[in-house]
């Protein structure tokens, strides 16, 4: 069975003191991490198809570079990131491991990771969407590559859609909903279709950094533009806030759906408890394993007084002790170049972070008539919206917001005690830093 996304996603980072990675897998590295002078470990962690393409181009690496040898060693989520505290502390890690961007700050920031500022010419930076260069910086350099990423857009069930009589959908990212449009919507389709809710939303368990899409629509932010102080408890947060806590009070999305539930958009949506899930585009296999083809098209995220979305996907990293930096920033080159990423981003069903590619046609295996709004989306992406997401404490700040949103949505609790609670516990972070 492929694990789902869901499955990746569904801790935080633990902290290190469990049974080393090294241990748990069968690979026995020297006290640097290397397996060898013609050798790169590479740790990561996927769902079948990312692990397999992977392996692949593991093995192309090779055959292009003879006597090297790329060494993948795979685990879940959770277990990989807490061999790897471990592994870190203790010097030992291996040359490679993918990362997913919500996490990479804290690494970044403590040194653990290669700068790869003398691997990286102006021009090949040039080649990355800003935001997503951003996102792998620290201090101006960077500590990353962006291989991928992924974002929400909006699902919808067409047949759904044509008993509640709702005719016209945005087909294009300028005409989306705004939200009072989408909450029209939402009306209609809570008073035409018995039994079903107008959408589910996909802030489950780590994914509560997705709300922050609705606090940027209105025009709000996290942090303070130097990202140095918190910015929540604003006339956009309140508002943003109370909007989303309407959700549950109209009966717009499921009771089961808060952030700390298991239902997630995949599930409701195949099981047509929802009429629209907000949903990324690494859900597509799940939802066409669930649900016919015909039946679901895609439309954007509504909007405020902009347009947002949520920063998903992942980067691959060098570990600062690697002893062949070299060798493993070449790897690193080699995954992100136009040909390798366009074949990982196609049979994965997720975005490139390259330009061009972004502008190009892909051939996704599974609806790749639905990607092109979900690239439109990705594109309201900003820089200072990654930063947001990119500083070292984020971790704790995403834990902050899974107990308050939580409490927002189930217990009703005030929207600026909500705020203030947030904002405190990212005065915290930022003073423990």
């Amino acid at each position: 069975m492929s694990v789902t996304r869901r499955a990746l996603l569904g801790a935080a980072v633990a902290g290190a003191g469990a049974v080393g990675f090294a241990r748990r897998s069968g690979f026995t590295p020297s006290a640097t991490g290397s397996a060898g002078p013609d050798t790169l470990t590479f740790a990561l962690w996927g769902t079948e198809t990312e692990t397999a393409v992977f392996h692949s181009l593991a093995r192309a690496y090779e055959q292009r570079n003879r006597g090297i040898r790329v060494e993948i060693k795979s685990e879940p989520y959770q277990q990989m990131y807490t061999n790897m505290d471990a592994l870190l502390a203790g010097g030992r890690a291996p040359d490679l491991f993918r990362c997913d961007y919500a996490n990479l700050g804290m690494y970044s920031a403590s040194g653990q990771l290669l700068d790869l500022s003398p691997y990286f010419s102006e021009g090949e930076r040039s080649a990355f969407l800003p935001a997503l260069w951003k996102a792998v910086c620290h201090e101006g350099r960077p500590y990353a590559v962006p291989h991928q990423t992924d974002t929400t857009a909006v699902l919808y069930r067409k047949d759904m859609f044509e008993r509640a009589g709702i005719t016209e959908v945005p087909t294009r990212l300028e005409d989306a909903w705004d939200w009072a449009e989408f909450g029209d919507v939402c009306a209609r389709l809570r008073s035409k279709l018995h039994g079903v809710y107008p959408f589910t939303y996909g802030w489950q368990q780590a994914g509560a950094f997705r709300w922050l899409s609705w606090l940027w629509q209105a025009g709000g932010s996290l942090l303070t533009p130097d990202l140095k102080a918190p910015a929540l408890e604003s006339a956009a947060g309140l508002k943003a806030l109370r909007f989303t806590q309407d959700f549950f009070r109209r009966g717009w999305v499921p009771p089961n759906s808060s952030v700390k539930t298991a239902s997630f958009p995949d599930s409701l949506f195949t099981a047509g408890t929802t009429a629209m899930a907000f949903a990324g585009d690494f859900l597509l296999p799940n939802m066409v394993a669930g649900l016919d083809e015909d039946l679901f098209g895609v439309t954007y995220q509504p909007r405020d007084r902009r347009a947002a979305t949520d920063l998903g996907g992942n980067a691959v990293v060098a570990t600062h002790s690697t002893e062949k930096p070299e060798l493993a920033a070449d790897f690193l080159k080699f995954l992100v170049s136009e040909e390798n990423m366009r074949r990982f981003c196609e049979q994965c069903v997720v975005l490139p972070t390259r330009k061009e590619l972004l502008q190009s046609r892909l051939d996704y295996a599974v609806r790749p008539d639905l990607m092109p709004a979900f690239a439109d989306q990705a594109t309201t992406l900003t820089p200072a919206m990654t930063a947001e997401i990119a500083v070292p404490f984020f971790g704790r700040v995403n834990a902050a917001l899974q107990d308050e949103l939580e409490a927002a949505f189930v217990n009703g609790k005030p929207a600026e005690a909500v705020l203030r609670q947030i904002a405190d516990a990212t005065r915290a972070a930022l003073a423990a830093q």
